[in-house]
């Protein structure tokens, strides 16, 4: 690796009491990373350093920040090679602390009943919940039906019967 480009990086960085590497230069206003460039290409600080130690990322995996701030990382300003790991880009997303991961580390559902099966498109469901809504769609059904017969019942004495209706023929050719 470039020598010029290692000291150059080096002055980037405070070294902080919990083992962070402090990234002091830019940062990507989008996402909070530190931006370094190298022989013209700009590069995540953290990416750019822990390839110049071991290489590139293996095909099909991301780096992961696996220190969070509960760890008492500082984060994506955090540029120490030794704070991040190759994983999948699902495996990054679900250690987050997006919606997403969030709702992929639940157990129970908002009832505290244990989601213990899947739906037909992979989804978790609370066979509890499901039971419960089944039954109250099922009633609602047979509550309408009555109401519709009930309505007919009504109303049929102030409907013409059949027979006395004429009949239309409809040609047909």
């Amino acid at each position: 690796m470039d020598g010029k480009a290692i000291t150059r990086f080096a002055e980037k960085i405070d070294l902080v009491e919990n083992g962070c590497w402090r990234w002091t230069a830019d940062d990507n206003t989008n996402n909070g990373y530190g931006r370094f460039s190298h022989n013209g290409k700009p590069w995540v600080a953290h990416r750019w350093v822990w390839e110049a130690i071991n290489g590139p990322v293996p095909e099909g995996l991301v780096l992961d920040h696996f220190r969070h701030p509960q760890d008492g990382c500082i984060g994506p300003l955090c540029v120490n090679p030794h704070h991040v790991k190759p994983v999948t880009q699902r495996e990054n997303v679900l250690r987050g602390n997006s919606p997403s991961a969030h709702n992929a580390r639940k157990t129970v559902c908002s009832k505290g009943h244990p989601y213990d099966r899947r739906d037909s498109r992979g989804q978790r469901r609370c066979s509890t919940c499901q039971a419960a809504y089944s039954r109250a769609r099922y009633a609602a059904k047979v509550a309408a039906r009555r109401s519709a017969d009930h309505v007919g019942q009504l109303l049929a004495p102030l409907l013409p019967s059949p027979a006395s209706r004429p009949l239309t023929l409809v040609e047909t050719s």
